[in-house]
């Protein structure tokens, strides 16, 4: 017992010296720096102990990174905390072991690291907060420092191209209106011979009314926005809070942007409605005339699947999908939605659609929603899920929030509501985790809750297809109105599908191969495609059955028999 205490010991000090050489050798690189300093400041409060143990680590960052002492252990604190969005000084000082007042103490720092964009601020009415930006990262991984670069801003495009790069800073409270008018009329300044700077200033607009024309401005040049709520410029003030004289100024018409005719109310069934807003026609001629208005708005309507382009398809379906695909069809059709979401409204409900497509792949999910939009003459704002994900913490949930403001401003700029398509969407409708602590885990709740809290004031039409059949989220469920079940088609639906797909097939085959073989649409379609790319190169017209049945069985990669890796070859046939 004696020898087996010893010998622990003993190990115990072999790891403690190879944890202390690690720490006292040269860093190669910052975020190995990082690392150490880390390490040592945990329960240090700050002490000359600590600096001294940590100096060398502490110089090769500062000399890399062109920081002070101080200003490299905080952000290496930030940066190993990089994976929460929401960083508290609170929880820094806990770490180190001082007092939260101690850290607020070195705010001219903090305000260095924000300077220099290394780290992210947002500051809500209910606490201040920290970030470090993806790019940060990136930098840092690379061993490089990081050096923020602004957009050049060379004429009227870029000025206005300026505001859509800042609309997460503004959502996210990070960026206060005071630094926002400061960088606007920079900005400003840099094209002040253009005809927008130069008739602008003809008007004599006061800071305040001028930051506000200018992002109004901006919502119709980057957004195609025709229709500005007082929400949709509320966000350019700190925590979306609009001062009451302004608020007051724009709903009485005795702003001075009314007065000089820049902007005028939306007229909605003839009346003018008091809280929505949209640039006059003198002020598109006299200040905007130098941008091809014709493309404004162009990012909102990138990669929109237009209802005008999608090919007719006849798709068969099992009689309880059928009935009730006719039913969201009709309800979907113009003048029924509307009297839809009149009633809906008058009765306290959500006027918005959200429908729900689930069921095994190659069932015609994505497909039927593409014929329900030709038949009722609605465009498709498509969204691939795992597109929109970034490796990054933040990110993601970014890009799903302006994903959702550019289908807003879509709904409110053309004459029909499109459809919002979530395609394949199993990864944001799953069950959420309960006590996440992996910023994974973290990342897909808040996707999870966003989407929700999105769904629950979505005033268009929203269908996400998904292959989910038992771990669907129950809060979820809730807010689909409509949950459509695609089955395999039975032997019935089957027969007429192949019959669909290859026109010179007769009723007897088609059925064989119906009852042969359980296959999806998707897959008769693959072997149809397959048939006619034959016919192609042979010149081969007829259709051959067993050629068929070859494809059919050829069709599941899984079911074909697998060569074993080894010695002796076998056949394993999946079960």
């Amino acid at each position: 017992m004696r020898k087996l205490t010893m010998s622990k010991a003993a190990t115990a000090e072999k790891t403690t010296k190879k944890v202390t050489a690690v720490k006292t050798a040269a860093p190669k690189s910052i975020l190995e720096s990082f690392e150490s300093i880390v390490e040592m400041v945990e329960d240090s409060n700050l002490e000359k102990d600590f600096y001294d143990k940590a100096s060398m680590h502490i110089r090769y960052a500062a000399g890399k990174l062109k920081l002070t002492p101080i200003q490299v252990v905080l952000l290496s604190i930030f940066v190993d905390r990089s994976e929460d969005n929401h960083i508290l000084l609170s929880e820094i000082a806990k770490y180190i072991g001082c007092r939260t007042t101690k850290i607020l103490r070195l705010m001219d720092d903090i305000n260095v690291l924000e300077e220099q964009r290394y780290i992210r601020v947002n500051r809500n009415k209910h606490c201040m907060s920290f970030r470090v930006p993806a790019q940060v990262l990136d930098s840092l991984v690379k061993n490089q420092p990081y050096i923020y670069t602004p957009q050049p801003i060379t004429d009227t495009q870029a000025f206005f191209d300026y505001f859509s790069n800042v609309e997460a800073e503004l959502e996210d409270d990070e960026l206060t209106y005071e630094a926002l008018k400061q960088q606007t009329l920079e900005n400003l300044e840099k094209i002040k011979d253009s005809v927008f700077a130069t008739n602008l200033r003809q008007y004599q607009l006061d800071e305040e009314n001028l930051l506000l024309f200018i992002y109004m401005a901006h919502l119709f040049v980057n957004n195609n926005d025709n229709n500005i709520l007082i929400s949709d410029i509320s966000r350019i003030y700190d925590n979306r809070a609009m001062p009451m004289f302004i608020r007051r100024a724009l709903c009485c018409r005795r702003s001075i942007l009314f007065l000089t005719e820049l902007i005028e109310n939306v007229n909605e069934d003839g009346l003018a409605n008091s809280e929505s807003f949209k640039l006059t026609d003198k002020a598109k001629e006299k200040l905007l005339s130098e941008l091809d208005l014709m493309n404004a708005g162009a990012n909102v309507v990138k990669g929109l699947v237009k209802a005008s382009d999608l090919t007719p398809k006849k798709l068969i379906y099992n009689s309880s999908e059928q009935k009730q695909i006719e039913q969201l069809t009709s309800v979907l059709s113009e003048e029924k939605f509307q009297d839809v979401q009149k009633r809906l409204r008058a009765m306290g409900m959500r006027p918005g659609f959200c429908c729900m497509f689930y069921g095994a792949p190659g069932t015609g999910k994505t497909e039927t929603v593409y014929q329900i939009a030709r038949l009722t003459n609605r465009d498709i704002m498509r969204v691939d899920v795992d597109k929109i994900k970034s490796c990054w913490v933040g990110e993601s949930e970014k890009n799903i929030k302006k994903l959702f403001d550019t289908y807003r401003s879509l709904c409110k700029n053309v004459a029909k509501t499109p459809i919002l398509l979530f395609n394949e969407a199993d990864a944001v409708l799953g069950v959420r985790m309960e006590g996440a602590s992996r910023s994974v885990d973290k990342m897909e709740n808040s996707i999870q809750n966003i989407i929700l809290q999105e769904m629950e004031t979505l005033e268009g039409i929203m269908i996400a297809t998904t292959n989910l059949t038992g771990n669907l989220d129950k809060a979820f469920e809730r807010r689909f109105l409509y949950k459509i079940r695609f089955d395999k088609p039975t032997i019935e639906a089957r027969t007429q599908i192949w019959q669909t797909m290859l026109g010179g097939l007769t009723r007897q085959d088609a059925e064989t191969l119906a009852s042969q073989f359980d296959l999806s649409g998707g897959e008769i379609e693959n072997i149809a495609r397959r048939q006619s790319v034959s016919a192609i190169l042979t010149g081969k017209e007829e259709l051959d059955l067993n050629e068929l049945i070859s494809s059919c069985r050829l069709e599941r990669i899984a079911a074909q028999p697998r060569r074993a890796i080894g010695l002796l070859p076998r056949l394993v046939s999946s079960s």
